[in-house]
């Protein structure tokens, strides 16, 4: 019998990989925090409407 699976969350793993890259292709930080918040922001307003803004 197959059981439901839960939802695994990579967004944490995918944030963290394109800040790993911004770094390595030459952000300055700045920039690469810019970055980070934004993803994260984006993150959080997509979990929200998800969750039907609760």
């Amino acid at each position: 019998m197959n059981s439901p699976q839960p939802r695994r969350r990579s967004w944490p793993y995918a944030v963290t990989a394109i800040v790993v890259l911004a770094v390595q292709q030459g952000w300055h930080a700045q920039q690469v925090t810019t970055l980070a918040v934004s993803l994260l922001v984006l993150i959080a307003l997509i979990a929200s409407a998800g969750h039907g803004g609760e």
